[in-house]
């Protein structure tokens, strides 16, 4: 199943009819798939269903970081004391694999970085923590204007147990709502917004998806997330949340590919060749 959200201005190139006609492409597949797509004159439709974020939902913690930074009237250089506590063995963490689990001092700055870029999950725990908790950051996500969002568990608990990671959800327009908030750069200050844009353009995992088969003058600010596999061979999500810049068009594009028994290879190949599908009718 496969399903589809639209919000775009009437002039759009990309029809209700067209993403039929690519959806169809993919019915044969055995994962269920969502696509969302807006352009800059955003129209939001309501879409019941929601799709777990995986590591996307490290871009919901990031502007929940930043708030706190514009608030607080810090800059990103200040210092984080990390404990060796703060650093998890059996986790994806790029950070201990540069620092070790040492106790060490880090600035905002880098520990942004290695969440959004790197996709750490160390560092996304680790501010977490810093803005008072997951419970803290679901209420900043409520408070600017989404409230179907649901931020409930950390990278720890979703690392200790497959069947959390259902539990940070979003739906298609919200996830698209907050690409282009942080597109407008209306959160925080503006400075910050382009720090954000600039580490989402730096984004080192996920090449073969939405940016797979673009040209290299499309600039994509992107986020990725990817889960595990149950014990039957199911992965829970695979997915890419971009801003996309070709030329002077811009629009935003979620492709969320959920329950899926596809090869990482081929949920990476479907995300890649629709976003090829949507660029080439821009």
């Amino acid at each position: 199943m496969l399903i589809l959200e639209k919000q775009s201005a009437k002039n759009s190139f990309v029809t209700e009819r067209k993403l039929k006609e690519i959806s169809e492409q993919y019915s044969d597949y055995k994962a269920n798939i969502g696509i969302g797509y807006a352009d800059s004159q955003i129209t939001y439709r309501n879409n019941s269903k929601k799709y777990p974020l995986l590591s996307v939902f490290k871009l919901h913690i990031a502007v929940a970081v930043l708030d706190k930074v514009n608030r607080e009237k810090l800059n990103l250089d200040t210092k984080l004391e990390i404990l060796q506590t703060d650093i998890k063995e059996n986790t994806y963490s790029p950070l201990r694999e540069k620092y070790g689990t040492n106790d060490i001092e880090l600035s905002l700055r880098e520990i942004l970085y290695y969440m959004v870029s790197e996709s750490d999950n160390n560092a996304c725990d680790i501010l977490i923590n810093w803005v008072g908790g997951i419970d803290s950051v679901e209420r900043y996500i409520h408070k600017i204007g989404l409230p179907e969002t649901e931020i409930k568990v950390t990278e720890d608990t979703m690392n200790h147990d497959d069947m959390t990671q259902y539990q940070n959800q979003a739906p298609l327009h919200e996830i698209l709502a907050l690409l282009k908030k942080i597109d407008e750069k209306k959160l925080f200050s503006e400075d910050l917004h382009k720090e954000l844009l600039s580490m989402m353009q730096s984004t080192v995992t996920g090449a073969n998806k939405i940016k797979g088969t673009l040209p290299k003058s499309a600039k994509v600010a992107h986020k990725t997330g990817s889960s595990s596999r149950l014990r039957d061979g199911k992965k829970i999500a695979d997915n890419d949340v971009a801003i996309i810049s070709i030329g002077n068009k811009k629009y935003y594009l979620a492709i969320m590919v959920t329950d899926s028994y596809e090869s990482d290879e081929t949920n990476a190949e479907i995300i890649a060749k629709i976003s090829q599908q949507i660029y080439m009718l821009q």
